[in-house]
């Protein structure tokens, strides 16, 4: 009952994305890089497919069409790519549980390469997709997500931090982790005092959203950078 009572209550209150109306004025003037973490999305892969039979081979991929790099394409900066496909924070693509992103922040050599970033000064982190796919795993995923958020901080003081949601889930995979993402977010800004932004992305218009094996289209990729974009003009007034 109390689950169903959570379902009822979130389907009334997960944002949107971002604001109705687009937001005028300059962007943000940011001297350090993007840093994108996340998966096959971050990626761009199956961006570039006419439909949704085509397979993700590498014809159809474009990473520099995804949303992140055209977010620090129009910023005027470099991107770092910290992501891997069928990649989930706490459980991969078909349920496997082995080297998660979770884990890689453990590795030395995985840490080493974000030490050598230089500076970053937004973040962009869309991780979920694959540990909500049929599966409610939020007792995991919100503590991990908490610490993920925390190390971002960390390692990255003077950065503006997205946690994102979307656009491939749908139904109650994609309300379990809009609530949980923003309930870490929360849990993170209310210990620290800092400002995380969470920010729930969708592919736009649906007849051009979806490229091979329903991933977003360069048009969806686009609609998404337009957010994230309108977004930071909006906390830049």
């Amino acid at each position: 009952m109390l689950k169903r009572l959570l379902l009822s209550a979130l389907l009334l209150a997960v944002p949107a994305c971002a604001n109705q109306d687009t937001p005028e004025g300059p962007l943000p003037d940011l001297p350090g890089k993007v840093l994108i973490v996340g998966d096959s999305i971050s990626l761009g892969l199956g961006a570039m497919g006419p439909d949704t039979t085509c397979p993700l081979t590498p014809e159809y991929n474009s990473q520099t069409k995804a949303f992140g790099p055209q977010v620090a394409d129009a910023l005027g900066v470099d991107y770092v790519m910290f992501a891997w496909p069928g990649i989930g924070l706490v459980r991969n693509y078909g349920d496997d549980q082995t080297n998660t992103m979770s884990m890689r922040l453990t590795q030395a050599d995985e840490t080493a390469r974000l030490d050598a970033t230089g500076p970053v000064q937004l973040v962009l982190i869309n991780l979920g997709t694959h540990d909500f796919f049929q599966n409610d795993p939020s007792d995991q995923f919100i503590p991990a997500m908490e610490d993920l958020l925390s190390q971002m901080r960390d390692r990255y003081p003077d950065a503006t931090i997205y946690a994102l949601t979307g656009p491939m889930l749908g139904g109650n995979d994609k309300i379990f982790l809009a609530h949980a993402v923003e309930t870490a977010v929360d849990a993170v800004n209310a210990e620290t005092g800092t400002a995380i932004r969470y920010l729930a992305l969708d592919g736009g218009d649906k007849s051009v959203a979806y490229g091979c094996q329903w991933h977003p289209s360069v048009p969806a990729h686009d609609h998404m950078a337009d957010l994230i974009l309108d977004d930071l003009r909006a906390h830049n007034q």
